[in-house]
């Protein structure tokens, strides 16, 4: 098949085959109107010359109220040769009839010619009408599959631009489609996120290469969990990466059955968080519990000593003759004399204690399922180690 200009031309061959097998010609080419009298020009192998004529070919198919059937110096021929005439261009036989759409507009024309004579027998008017109508349906078939063939190509454009992780699932869970920026959030993986694997291929190569931190040392239970919650989505799903990032996975399933997802990276808000989160439940200078959360925290000891039928212990604790330090000494002085104090007690608290400072030179200290004697004796450590080890000082030493 050959053309003479516009873009690719669509595959007309299994319709240029058919027509050559039903009907007696050598030629065959179809003209396709375009906005502004642009036309394309499709046609078999054996057309040579006769493209130079199309265009005035094609103008005198739309012409022509029915369509053209003509024979060189036939009754025909002459009726039509201001039009076109088939001897002219050295041939015997010339017939031709408008493509039109379904709202009867003209898209463009089918012309069949020969060197050689074609009887009107062998091609008559229903006869052009049928190939018309083969012709139509090819090419809206083919528009109709560039047209899906451009969206789609549109589509993976859009979605490379994404800043974010995107991935298409279909229906039976295999990937359709990702970005480049999805399998950078998984490095570990990438090699297996691929169009055609299986979401449960994927998680189960990303688990044994040890991608996600939260699965580690539950590795079957974590599995079975991602996997319910991909056929379910509800909500966000956060996932720590082996590198400290960490990735909000949303999942959302389509009326296909299919599953649409997006992997935004939200590290830098974690940190955020994590930053706003000590501010609001510790002390700026020792360190120690804010207000908020140490109330909390002896909320929570309260209710579980009571249930468990444990024992609770709360000590307040003070430094003996702070203000004169501060007097004497500075605030600078009194600040490094709370830190090393937050400091020496802490270092006698176990993992499940709690410290907090209350507010100038006075802290709290909760201990639980510690009974009454035990919590003396801890407070008696506390006092020693205290007392016994003079804090240094820049000017002098504090006690």
């Amino acid at each position: 098949m050959s053309r003479s200009q516009g873009p690719d031309a669509p595959s007309l061959a299994r319709l240029f085959r058919l027509l050559e097998r039903l009907h007696p010609v050598e030629c065959i080419f179809i003209t396709l109107l375009e906005p502004l009298d642009g036309r394309r020009f499709y046609s078999n192998d054996r057309c040579g010359k006769l493209r130079d004529a199309s265009r005035d070919v094609a103008n005198a198919i739309l012409k022509s109220a029915d369509p053209l059937i003509l024979q060189a110096n036939g009754p025909s021929a002459a009726a039509n040769r201001q039009a076109v005439d088939p001897g002219a261009l050295g041939l015997e036989f010339l017939a031709g009839v408008a493509l039109r759409d379904a709202t009867g507009k003209a898209i463009g024309t089918l012309c069949l010619a020969s060197r050689t004579p074609v009887s009107a027998s062998e091609i008559d008017r229903q006869a052009l009408e049928d190939a018309a109508h083969l012709a139509v349906r090819e090419i809206q078939h083919d528009g109709a599959e560039q047209t899906a063939r451009d969206a789609w190509k549109v589509m993976v454009e859009a979605i490379e631009t994404l800043p974010d992780g995107f991935v298409l699932f279909d229906k039976h869970d295999r990937l359709t489609i990702c970005n480049e920026q999805y399998r950078e959030t998984y490095p570990e993986s990438a090699h297996v996120i691929q169009p055609g694997r299986s979401f449960e291929e994927i998680i189960r190569e990303g688990v044994r290469c040890k991608q996600y931190a939260e699965a580690l040392g539950r590795e079957d239970a974590w599995i079975a969990e991602r996997l319910a919650a991909h056929a379910n989505p509800t909500g966000p799903v956060e996932q720590l990466l082996p590198d400290g990032r960490w990735v909000r996975v949303l999942e959302k399933r389509l009326p296909n059955g299919g599953t649409v997802g997006f992997r935004v990276d939200i590290t830098e808000l974690k940190m955020r968080q994590a930053e706003l989160y000590e501010l609001a439940h510790r002390d700026e200078l020792t360190g120690t519990m804010s207000r908020r959360a140490i109330l909390s925290a002896a909320r929570d000891c309260g209710i579980r000593a009571r249930a468990r039928g444990e024992p609770l212990c709360l000590m307040i604790l003070d430094i003996d003759n702070f203000k004169k330090i501060n007097d004497d000494l500075g605030h600078f002085a009194g600040d490094e004399v709370l830190k090393e104090f937050c400091h020496r007690i802490d270092s006698q608290l176990r993992d499940t204690d709690y410290l907090r400072r209350l507010g100038g030179e006075e802290f709290l200290v909760i201990l639980p399922n510690t009974s009454p004697s035990e919590s003396v004796e801890r407070a008696e450590r506390m006092r020693t180690l205290l007392s016994a080890t003079p804090i240094p000082l820049r000017t002098r030493t504090s006690r």
